[in-house]
């Protein structure tokens, strides 16, 4: 486990057996003997199954468990999930236990290395602590924005507020 994992890509779609050679510009086909090690699409996921994954939905949240299982629409269903918390250096976990993903919310979705899991710069602190920061945080953007909007109208200036604008 020791780096990333590269999907994709015309260098890393096929590979040649001990003693094939790849034909045509890189593909390996039947009559070379060459084996297709990659699937295309989520198929391509059924090796990672069971293996500690870090998952980034489209609402911002980061989740961290075990996949347990992947469909053609992306789709995931983590196990032992926890919703991890970053404010500045620290983070929180709060316990989730079993949670299913709908595949269009996936935004990243990746293998934690869990020889590398405990080298993190970041402070871990309680569910409590970390919930009350990220509200201060959360208060001071507000204030923040509300200065800036002042500032704007105040020069003639007005920007939509967002929920007005439509969500895509």
């Amino acid at each position: 486990m020791g780096g990333a994992k590269a999907r994709g890509g015309p260098a890393s779609s096929f590979r040649a057996d001990a003693g094939g050679g790849s034909e045509g510009g890189g593909a390996v086909g039947a009559a070379s003997g060459g084996k297709m090690n990659y699937m295309p699409g989520t198929a391509s996921l059924i090796q990672d199954i069971d293996k500690k994954h870090l998952v980034l939905l489209r609402d911002g949240r980061t989740l961290i468990g075990y996949l347990r299982s992947i469909d053609q629409f992306a789709n995931l269903v983590l196990h032992q999930t926890v919703e991890r918390i970053h404010v500045g250096r620290k983070y929180g976990d709060i316990p989730r236990g079993i949670f299913v993903v709908r595949g269009e919310n996936v935004v990243l979705l990746g293998e934690i290395d869990l020889e590398k899991e405990s080298d993190t710069p970041l402070q871990q602190v309680s569910i409590e602590e970390i919930l009350e920061v990220q509200r201060v945080e959360q208060q001071a953007k507000q204030e923040s924005e509300k200065l800036k909007v002042q500032a704007l109208k105040e020069r003639g200036l007005s920007i939509p507020r967002a929920d007005t604008l439509d969500e895509y």
